[in-house]
């Protein structure tokens, strides 16, 4: 630890966070546990920026609540490890995690309206993160907050601080949202599906300003999305997720350019061309898969249109092709 109390860097030369074989899990009411993330692996280097990408369903929120030790019952984390900077999160004491979240990692959820509390003014939900994680004055504070809001473009700062909830609209508060979660100047910022529910204009506002965020701090980024043409835009490597796994990940120019597992190339041919010849909207046939309900292969093979034999009969591995990962029998 540093005379601040931040996390020092581990002098390994690795990965700022490392996820491996991560495994969360639901209770079920025979006493068993129904696993929705099974075995996830990737890391995020220091300043990367990281797109999760996959349908509901997939577990990349529940896999990113995992890290942030934020999931709730029934849900519990079953095996694996999450490296932060030389130490395994879910090893540490709630008070030591508690020291890191919002200092050192920092979570903006998808819903603003649920995530700022109505009953409190913007400014001091800012300041009681500010004070927990750092020894100033309630005045130094309030400074800090109104310097977050500023940054992440809410004009009138200082008298933004003293409107509730309320009194912002969605893309405002979800500015909010992610002006509390630099305030402590975060070495990791994991940004969960932030566009859902605001329109194009501003979801454009909201993208734009993570990565103005991350060039100008220097932070870490993973960003959740279910569309992999908005998180293209802004990270430099793709995590693929289906039903609980892996199934690709590589630089973003390569994913977007050649996808080797036929998930990550549907998906890709479910957003509309906006720019170039309109062409019929790509459906993905079926839906995912249920809890409890896995496929025995690979879970993707009921929807696959390359679908084979092996496909059905057993999971691939993650194999390794330059800077691509994925896990097909038949990649394309």
């Amino acid at each position: 630890m540093s005379g601040t109390g931040r996390m020092e860097g581990s002098g390994t030369g690795g990965p700022l966070l490392r996820i491996e074989g991560l495994r969360v899990g639901f209770r079920s009411a025979d006493g068993g546990v129904v696993e929705a993330v099974r075995g996830v692996d990737f890391s995020v280097a220091a300043g990367e920026a990281v797109g999760v990408v996959g349908e509901s369903g997939s577990g990349k929120s529940l896999s990113m609540l995992a890290v942030m030790r934020l999931l709730g019952s029934p849900a519990r984390t079953t095996g694996g490890r999450v490296m932060f900077d030389g130490q395994d999160l879910l090893a540490l004491d709630e008070a030591r995690m508690r020291a890191i979240r919002g200092r050192d990692i920092a979570m903006v959820f998808q819903d603003p309206q649920s995530s700022l509390n109505p009953a409190l003014t913007i400014g001091r939900q800012i300041t009681d993160v500010v004070r927990a994680h750092r020894q100033v004055s309630g005045a130094e504070a309030r400074r800090i907050a109104a310097e977050s809001l500023e940054r992440v473009g809410i004009r009138d700062a200082g008298k933004r601080l003293d409107a509730y909830p309320h009194e912002f609209s969605g893309g405002m508060r979800q500015r909010a949202l992610i002006a509390m979660a630099i305030a402590c100047r975060p070495r990791l910022l994991i940004a969960d599906e932030p566009t859902t529910a605001l329109d194009v204009t501003v979801q454009a506002q909201i993208v734009d300003l993570i990565a103005e965020l991350r060039r100008d701090l220097g932070i870490a980024v993973i960003f959740i999305s279910h569309n992999l043409q908005l998180v293209a835009e802004i990270v430099d490597r793709v995590v693929v997720m289906y039903g609980g796994k892996v199934v690709e990940d590589g630089p973003v120019e390569a994913i977007e350019l050649r996808p080797r597992h036929p998930y990550t190339g549907l998906l890709q041919a479910c957003v509309p061309n906006l720019t170039g010849p309109v062409g019929p909207l790509v459906a993905i046939e079926g839906a995912p898969p249920r809890l409890g309900r896995m496929p025995q292969g690979c879970p993707f093979s009921p929807r696959c249109p390359h679908v084979v034999e092996a496909c059905i009969e057993e999971m691939p591995p993650l194999e390794r092709e330059a800077e691509l990962r994925f896990a097909c029998w038949r990649p394309q």
